[in-house]
C-alpha cells in the first residue's frame, strides 16, 4: 500500500523532527512538502527532507536539532502558504504552526479533503478551539476525515506505568500531589521565536502545561480536574502582552477519581521562569508531576521517567510518543482498527486540557470552575 503523503505545515522546531524522524518509511508516511511564511526555513527544511528521502542519515537529539548529515538528493517542494499546488500534493497536513494559525489551516485542510495532525495546544483561544472540534468532528462524520492532536501523554510509558500503580492501588489512598515546571530562562534555549514570549499564543503553561493538564486527564480520566485557583504573574502587567512569568495555583480533582477518599485530591501547581529551580534539578529545567498515597509516591520528570518515593527508577527515557501520534492516523486512515480502538489524541480531548489552561490563567486567585461537554 502506498505512503500517505505528507504537508508539512511549519518548519520550527518540532516539525523538523516530525519531517526527518517520524514521516517516513517507519510510519509508512512521505514528506510530499513543506510550507512555511519564512521561505528561507521552508527551503532549509525541503533540502533537508530530500536528502533523507535520497538514503542521507539523519543525526539530532532530544533537543530538537534534527538534521541530514550531508545534502544528497532533490529537495522537496517547498511554499510559503498552503497553497492548492500543496494540498494537491497531499494525503495528510500536518499543521506545526504557531497556535493562532491553527484554526485557519486546520479549516482549509479539511474543505480540501485532507486528514490532519495538529500541534498541541490545539488553539490559542477557546473560541477557535470550539471551532476545530466543530470542524473535525463534522468531517469525520461526513467525509471520513480523521484529525489527530500530537499530545504525547497518550502513549508515555512512564505515565501509562504511573496510571497502572494508581489503578492497582499501589500508592493506597491518594493524599495529593504536584505539578512543577521551574526553567532557567523563557523562552527557552531552542524555542526563541517571539511568539513563544508572548501572552496571546506562548507561555510556559500552554507550551508545556498543556502536556501535563492532559497527562492529569489520562491519570485519573478526562474531565477530573473540577475547578483551579492560581495566582498568575505577568513581567508586565495585567494588561501586557508578555507571558506568565510565575503561577502558584491549586487543581483539584474529582471525588472519588482513581483510588482518592475523602475530600477531593489537589495538586499543587508551580511555574517558574525566573531561573528560581529547585535544587534538586541541578541547574536544568525541572518538569515533574508528582502523586503522593498513604502508602508512598510516584514522581513522573523529564516527560518520560518515573521514580518511586524511594528514588527506584521504573521507566527512563522512553519514547516522546510523537511517532505512535503518526501510527495511528495512518492505521485510521487505512482502516486497519477496529471501530472504537483508535487512541488518537482527539480535538475533543486536547480542548479538554486547554479549558483547564484558560481557568488556570484566568483565575486571579479565586476558585474558578472547569466545564467540559
Amino acid at each position: 500500500m502506498a505512503a500517505l503523503r505528507v504537508a508539512v505545515v511549519g518548519a520550527g522546531s518540532i516539525s523538523r523532527e516530525f519531517a526527518l524522524q517520524h514521516f517516513g518509511p517507519q510510519t509508512h508516511t512521505e514528506v510530499a512538502c513543506v510550507v512555511d511564511v519564512d521561505e528561507d526555513r521552508a527551503k532549509v527544511l525541503a533540502a533537508d527532507v530530500g536528502s533523507i528521502q535520497a538514503g542521507a542519515a539523519v543525526t539530532g537529539d532530544r533537543k530538537y536539532k534534527s538534521k541530514a548529515v550531508r545534502q544528497i538528493g532533490t529537495p522537496v517542494p517547498h511554499f510559503t502558504g498552503l497553497t492548492g499546488s500543496a494540498l494537491d500534493s497531499c494525503d495528510v497536513v500536518y499543521v506545526g504552526t504557531t497556535p493562532a494559525s491553527h484554526l485557519a489551516l486546520v479549516s482549509q485542510a479539511l474543505a480540501a479533503g485532507k486528514h490532519v495532525i495538529l500541534e498541541k495546544p490545539i488553539s490559542a483561544s477557546g473560541e477557535d478551539a470550539d471551532a476545530i472540534v466543530a470542524a473535525v468532528e463534522s468531517a469525520l462524520a461526513d467525509r471520513g476525515l480523521h484529525t489527530s492532536l500530537n499530545i504525547g501523554m497518550r502513549w508515555n510509558a512512564a505515565l501509562a506505568r504511573m496510571r497502572n500503580e494508581l489503578a492497582d492501588q499501589r500508592l493506597g489512598a491518594l493524599r495529593g500531589g504536584s505539578l512543577r515546571l521551574h526553567f532557567q530562562t523563557w523562552p527557552r534555549a531552542w524555542q526563541r521565536q517571539a511568539w513563544c514570549a508572548r501572552r496571546a499564543e506562548g507561555g510556559p503553561l500552554r507550551e508545556v502545561g498543556t502536556h501535563f493538564l492532559f497527562g492529569l486527564h489520562e491519570l485519573f480520566g478526562h474531565g477530573c480536574v473540577r475547578r483551579v485557583m492560581a495566582s498568575v504573574v505577568f513581567p508586565d502587567g495585567s494588561e501586557g502582552s508578555a507571558a506568565e512569568q510565575s503561577v502558584e495555583g491549586v487543581l483539584e480533582l474529582e471525588a472519588g477519581c482513581r483510588g482518592s477518599e475523602g475530600p477531593p485530591v489537589r495538586i499543587q501547581l508551580s511555574v517558574r521562569t525566573t531561573g528560581q529551580l529547585d535544587l534538586q534539578a541541578a541547574g536544568r529545567d525541572l518538569y515533574e508531576l508528582v502523586v503522593d498515597g498513604e502508602l508512598g509516591s510516584l514522581k513522573l520528570f523529564d516527560f518520560t521517567s518515573l521514580e518511586d518515593g524511594d528514588g527506584k527508577t521504573l521507566v527512563s527515557e522512553a519514547a516522546y510518543g510523537r511517532q505512535e501520534c503518526v501510527q495511528e492516523l495512518v492505521a485510521a486512515v487505512r482502516g486497519s482498527e477496529a471501530v472504537g480502538a483508535s487512541r488518537m489524541v482527539t480535538a475533543r480531548e486536547a480542548r479538554s486540557a486547554q479549558r483547564v489552561l484558560d481557568a488556570i490563567l484566568t483565575s486571579s486567585g479565586s476558585w474558578i470552575s472547569v466545564s467540559y461537554d
